[in-house]
Formats: C-alpha cells, structure tokens, sequence
C-alpha cells in the first residue's frame, strides 16, 4: 500500500469541504441531511483521489541489474561495475573492445585513423568482430 501524507490529505478535505458549500443547493443548504449527504460523498471522493494519486506515484521497486560480464549486482543507477569496471550499457562490451585495441594500439579511440580500422573490421568481419565482443561480454565463470 502506498504512503499517504496525512497534512496533504487533511489539507485537501478542508479545502473539499470549503467547496462543497458553495456547491450546496437551496434545497441542501435547509435540508442537513441532505447537506450531510452531499458533504460526505464529496470528502469520500477526496480521500479516494488523494489514495488514487498516491498509489500511481508509488515508486516501483527495482529488480537487482547485474554487470553484463561478471554478473556482479550493480547498486543504483551505476556506469560501471565496481568489481570489474566494465561499462553498463546495451553498446559497452563494443566500446570496451575498441578502447582496449586503442591502448594496446598506442592511440586515442577517437583517432581518424584508428575508427576507420574498426570501422573495416566491423564490416569484413562481423563474425570475428561479435565473436570477440561476446568474449567480453560473457559473464565470468567462477
């Protein structure tokens, strides 16, 4: 069940109930029972709305996300795992690879002429080229 703020809930019926009298008919302001009537399926609506709003402003609980390669927990919203510092996105093991060819390379991953061979292995070699990421990828047996 979602958490209600009880200022916010007593505020909203205080203000409900402020406009529920000048909504009132002449037959309903000389008529208590009927006022009565009136007043209480105004606050029911009320307290239904603020509980309604609650529950859809209920944050959902997350499932555990683990490191795409060491299967580590990662902890919030994490870049990185903290156990094997391998980027967490759908593009990381890719990117990983090409920084690692980069530094084995001597060079920047942004060199123009560094993202042209990757670009020419990617594209006469998908095969060896997915073949090396899902290496990466893979998650570590222990």
């Amino acid at each position: 069940m979602a958490e209600i703020d009880f200022g916010k809930l007593i505020s909203r019926v205080l203000a409900r109930m402020d406009d529920t009298e000048s909504t009132l008919t002449g037959g309903e302001s000389r008529d208590t029972g009927k006022a009565l009537q009136h007043y209480k399926q105004a606050l029911a609506e009320e307290i239904r709305r603020v509980f309604d709003e609650a529950e859809v402003a209920a944050p959902v609980a997350r499932e555990p996300v683990p490191c795409t390669r060491c299967g580590a927990i990662l902890e919030g919203e994490r870049r990185f795992c903290t156990v094997c510092g391998m980027p967490q996105k759908k593009e990381a093991p890719g990117d990983f690879l090409e920084r690692m060819l980069a530094k084995d390379a001597g060079t920047a991953p942004d060199d123009p002429h560094f993202r042209a061979s990757i670009a020419r292995i990617r594209e006469e070699q998908p095969e060896a080229w997915d073949a090396l990421v899902q290496l990466i990828a893979a998650p570590v047996k222990a």
